[in-house]
């Protein structure tokens, strides 16, 4: 998660480079997993940060909603160009196709800015999880947020280690389809008891996996 030092230096960034070009840079931030935090880490306000920005965000994730298609696009009050940006997103929300929550469940959901679906499920995944891969040898770097985690592949082809993962009956994403080759994405967003049944299948599925080491933590910060 970054940090809102983090992510004033890349907001300053921006302006910086918006006065170079001659035009505003606008930021588009993507937030269904804003809320998903953890250890007390709070996910810092892009509109706090910046002006040209737009926040786009989904309830399929903070409120377990997937699959019903809502949420909402917001433009920056002060943002350059306000009434064009806005008549432009509402033309596209028209026309493109999208499908649209029922207006009562848009107003629902008006009251449901501030709560979550319960968390400590996920937390204590991911406990499990980070406390199990690292024993095992597994390089990752501890999630702050969301429930994925993100380890390196530990074979050089990511593809072929996914695959090999499946004859265990667990299943993973390689990194390769999200830009980073040599990894792979494991989520925990499941029932603790599904991740306490998966133990013996990595430890059978890391012996066959000569370049992880055993037996210490390797967890990168």
């Amino acid at each position: 998660v970054y940090s809102q030092s983090e992510l004033q230096q890349f907001c300053d960034a921006l302006r910086i480079a918006s006065e170079r070009i001659g035009h505003p840079i606008y930021l588009i931030s993507d937030e269904p997993y804003r809320k998903i935090t953890y250890d007390g880490v709070k996910c810092p306000e892009i509109a706090h940060c910046y002006d040209d920005s737009i926040i786009i965000t989904s309830h399929s994730k903070d409120l377990g909603l997937a699959g019903d298609r809502i949420g909402y696009l917001a433009v920056h009050p002060a943002a350059t160009n306000l009434p064009d940006l806005v008549a432009g997103c509402t033309f596209c929300n028209r026309t493109l196709g999208f499908v649209n929550a029922p207006s009562l469940f848009q107003l629902a959901i008006a009251d449901c800015q501030h709560v979550t679906v319960d968390l400590s499920e996920y937390e204590q995944n991911r406990a499990t999880l980070t406390k199990h891969l690292a024993q095992l040898g597994f390089r990752f770097v501890q999630p702050g947020g969301a429930f994925f985690l993100f380890p390196h592949s530990p074979q050089e082809d990511d593809v072929q280690f996914v695959e090999q993962a499946m004859e265990e009956r667990i299943l993973v994403v390689p990194g390769t389809g999200f830009g980073r080759a040599g990894h792979f994405r494991l989520s925990f967003a499941v029932p603790n008891e599904m991740v306490e049944r998966s133990l013996s299948a990595w430890e059978t599925l890391a012996a066959k996996c000569p370049a992880l080491g055993r037996d210490q933590e390797r967890t990168l910060d």
